[in-house]
């Protein structure tokens, strides 16, 4: 019997050639990805970080909506749709890279450069959102953008409100950004790829960001309408990135000159019926078919000698700084003066910007989603003014400003729409106090005041104040402060309406003012915000008509900042043909109405009739919300009223119409 050897030699299974060849193609693909995977998760965990932290701070209002849950899973969405947007035309192109090894290391330091841009820019607009929330209650969006025009007066804001803010992302930002690089470098040989392995990556990689991007497998791509599933706008935001939210508002703002989002559909004849239905006046007055909201009106008599008219804008004058207004009472002065006046006790402003109150204001002009038409093309002349409106009347128009005119285009927006002169900051001497929004509203009503003395009537006026912005600043020693320290914005109200009550003083004794009606009203309220879908509360505002011509009164219903240029003008005892399409308030058979106010907010537009507001949003149908103007309290209110809807809808409508058709133009002669 023969011998076993001690030991076996172990088996060997050589695989044949072409599985050989394709481990091979996967170890290459799967070196070739390899460093893909530290870029892309760094710039998850900046979106992922950044969202926890904010829904901690905003941890109220997200348990409130009970929406936790929701909110993550969403938010795994949406950062695979940022991050599918970012990576799919550089993933896509990498794996072709290996077809080149020479060309492989420089383009992998492009690659790099790529996403060391990307993660900065994710992290500052993270970084940035806490700020921007505090003040909008909303993810960045086109404001965003806006502001960054105006290096000065944000800059100087930013570095006075918070500098600690600042200085940490001063420090953070690079930080972060070369952690970042370093830990997503990689020394790794390229390794190089088959021609079909290569092309098959590069559709593999396309396919799933493309897939990613997109964020959903349904027949509409991903949008923001798929994370509204509360009643708090700010929650539904949450599951988005900013940059996200950003560039989704730049892409709605491509239709600045369209008019901005469509809300809905309705036959051109219904929008124009209802719209001036809800006028007030008598649709045979509106006989145009080329400009269909131009109308005579000719409510009163006209005067032989018409009167001046003086408008103060007020910056950031909320009714939550108004005693008579359920407010904290920081403007004696204008509650002195409301009884001397007709008061609005529910006036609403349109929007959450200056320039939305100046064309509401001055133009009678609704909001839409676009930028207001301060800034549009085809509203920077011939488009209907107040000023373009006097002009015809024989009236000299002057816009007083005490920062720098230019600022949100309003020099040239004036100047081009009825304005004969502009006085801003240049027009005053260097001993005069300044701060970072330009020269204090003491200075500026006294210029006024000065003009409005030595000016031939007839003239018009408008004074844009700016004290009330952040950063706060006023001149010491002319008021006693209602807190510490004095940077604050009941200050600086107390302090804005000190010099309204100061200008007031000096006027009563000027022989312009039994001839003259003064406006005083807000643009908009200080800050908007609130767990509703559209914060109503946040948009009322004070307005007082006063002069010595006006008769003193309350005007009780809801009404409009679109509704103030028609009152004015049969205030002033003037006729004539314009396109606004507010109310006369003036007129006691137009007080009868029910009372109504358009408000736009971020992507949503309210049309409040009475309590009842219709919400309309892009890609949603339409909300109901109950306001209680008592309270101040907005909550959902069911099933909106189909004929409210329509009203909502062809406000909505028309709107945009009138500016791409240029209805809101002046009247022939």
């Amino acid at each position: 019997m023969s011998r076993l050897p001690a030991s076996l030699p172990a088996p060997t299974f050589a695989l044949p050639p072409a599985a050989r060849a394709l481990a091979h193609e996967g170890r290459a693909a799967a070196r070739t990805l390899g460093p893909l995977l530290p870029l892309v998760l760094g710039m998850w965990l900046v979106l992922l970080v950044s969202r926890l932290g904010l829904m901690a701070w905003l941890a109220p209002r997200v348990s409130a909506q009970g929406a936790w849950a929701e909110t993550l899973l969403q938010g795994l969405r949406f950062d695979g749709v940022m991050l599918g947007f970012v990576w799919c035309l550089p993933a896509t192109l990498w794996p072709l890279a290996a077809l080149a090894p020479r060309l492989q290391p420089l383009a992998w330091r492009g690659l790099r450069a790529v996403a060391l841009a990307a993660f900065a820019a994710l992290l500052f607009l993270e970084w940035a959102t806490p700020a921007f929330i505090a003040e909008y209650d909303n993810r960045p969006n086109y404001l965003f953008v806006e502001y960054l025009r105006y290096v000065r007066e944000v800059g100087g804001t930013v570095l006075a409100e918070r500098p600690l803010a600042l200085l940490a992302a001063l420090i953070a930002i690079p930080g972060l950004t070369w952690l970042y690089a370093r830990t997503t470098r990689t020394r790794t040989a390229w390794p190089r790829l088959h021609p079909l392995t290569a092309l098959l990556l590069s559709v593999l990689l396309f396919c799933g960001t493309a897939l990613a991007a997109r964020g959903t497998l349904g027949h509409r791509a991903a949008n923001p309408a798929l994370a509204a599933t509360t009643s708090d706008g700010l929650v539904n935001q949450l599951p988005l990135s900013s940059a996200y939210a950003l560039l989704y508002a730049l892409y709605q703002a491509r239709r600045s000159e369209e008019g901005g989002i469509v809300y809905g559909s309705l036959p051109r004849e219904d929008v124009l019926r209802t719209v001036i239905a809800g006028t007030g006046q008598d649709p045979a007055s509106f006989d145009d078919p080329r400009r269909p909201s131009q109308h005579l009106q000719a409510n009163v008599p006209a005067l032989a000698k018409p009167h001046n008219l003086v408008i103060v804008l007020e910056e950031s004058l909320g009714a939550e700084f108004v005693g008579r207004l359920g407010g904290v009472p920081v403007t004696p002065n204008l509650e002195r003066l409301a009884a001397q006046g007709l008061w609005f006790d529910r006036l609403y402003a349109t929007g959450t910007r200056s320039v939305r109150g100046i064309e509401a204001v001055v133009a009678g002009f609704p909001p839409t989603s676009a930028p207001s038409t301060v800034k549009l093309a085809k509203s920077q002349q011939g488009f209907f003014t107040l000023a373009s409106f006097l002009k015809g009347k024989g009236y000299t128009s002057t816009f007083f400003y005490g920062g720098e005119s230019h600022f949100d285009n309003m020099r040239s927006y004036f100047m081009g729409n009825g304005f004969d002169h502009v006085v801003d900051q240049n027009h005053f001497g260097p001993d005069v106090f300044r701060g970072t929004w330009g020269v204090a509203d003491g200075p500026l009503l006294d210029a006024a005041h000065r003009a409005f003395s030595q000016a031939r009537a007839p003239f018009f006026g408008l004074v844009f104040t700016s004290s009330n912005h952040a950063p706060f600043e006023f001149p010491d020693g002319e008021i006693a402060l209602h807190e510490q320290p004095k940077g604050t914005v009941l200050n600086a109200v107390k302090y804005a309406d000190h010099a309204l009550g100061r200008f007031f003083e000096q006027a009563q004794k000027a022989p312009y003012w039994k001839d003259t009606v003064f406006l005083v009203v807000a643009d908009h309220n200080s800050r908007v915000y609130g767990d509703a879908l559209v914060p109503v509360k946040r948009f009322h505002i004070p307005g007082l008509v006063l002069g010595g011509p006006v008769t003193p009164g309350v005007i009780e219903q809801t009404a409009s900042q679109i509704d103030l240029g028609p009152t004015l003008i049969s205030l002033l005892g003037l006729q004539g043909r314009h396109p606004m399409i507010g109310r006369d308030l003036s007129q006691p058979a137009v007080r009868a109405l029910p009372g109504r106010a358009v408000m736009q907010f971020d992507k949503a537009q309210a049309y409040m009739e009475d309590d009842q507001v219709v919400v309309l949003r892009p890609d949603l149908p339409p909300a109901l919300l109950l306001h209680d103007p008592a309270t101040g309290q907005t909550l959902p209110g069911g099933e909106p009223p189909p004929a409210l809807v329509h009203k909502a809808v062809a406000q909505a409508l028309f709107t945009p119409m009138a500016y791409r058709e240029r209805w809101h133009t002046d009247a022939a002669p």
